[in-house]
């Protein structure tokens, strides 16, 4: 039974970035033609989530207070990783929200695996509805790197290793049951302050054109109905 949960969360995780990830290859050769718009997308999807999802399912988890003060350790560490890298401000960006998915992806495996020994009906459900929000996610981070004009082959591999973490999640929530719910919440709040910060700092500074707003309400319009 539990292996069985692990590998729902998984192919959940996996093709849900995943696909994010193909259907960004389509873009590729238009990315520098539309490179503000692809940003303004990727911001609205990153910034869609963590308001919408992350800061207010952690807020019900743990509170408000400890959700703030998790959200602003998420932050600082994505800044201090920031600082350490080497690679390219397009790199980068795209790196950054490779980061923040995999912390994201961890506690939603853990509500798959918890859900699942309460009811496999809510398990399923679940496992569905997380596998299709993903792919947004996918496709925000696939975006950023395709403007860093990275190896097709390599970003579509990167957004399928940011949906593994789902699996792994959802070993550990149907194998510990409620000792690792407890800390869901946690990881939602990390998740938000880094692509809160990946947003803020990484992406916006870079679109400054009407079309990187479009770009952004696309984004906010395409998490809100997904």
């Amino acid at each position: 039974m539990v292996w069985r949960i692990t590998l729902i969360g998984l192919i959940a995780g996996v093709i849900g970035t995943g696909l994010g990830g193909v259907i960004s290859t389509i873009f590729k050769r238009k990315v520098d033609k539309y490179i503000n718009f692809f940003m303004g997308l990727s911001g609205g999807i990153m910034l869609a989530v963590v308001t919408f999802d992350l800061i207010k399912e952690s807020m019900t988890e743990i509170g408000f207070p400890l959700s703030v003060v998790f959200i602003f350790a998420g932050a600082l560490m994505t800044m201090l990783i920031k600082a350490n890298l080497e690679h390219g401000k397009g790199f980068q960006s795209g790196y950054l929200i490779f980061l923040s998915i995999l912390l994201h992806n961890l506690p939603e495996g853990l509500a798959i695996g918890s859900s699942f020994m309460a009811t496999e009906n809510l398990g399923m459900t679940l496992a569905i509805v997380i596998g299709i929000h993903n792919i947004p996610e996918g496709l925000a981070m696939a975006l950023s790197l395709v403007g860093s004009k990275m190896n097709t082959y390599k970003i579509i591999l990167l957004t399928i290793i940011a949906g593994i973490p789902m699996g792994i999640g959802s070993f550990l929530g149907a194998y510990f049951g409620g000792v690792f719910s407890s800390l869901i919440g946690v990881f939602l709040a990390i998740a938000a302050g880094t692509m809160m910060y990946v947003v803020l700092e990484e992406i916006f500074p870079k679109t400054r054109s009407m079309y990187s707003i479009i770009g952004f309400l696309v984004g906010m319009v395409i998490v809100n109905y997904i």
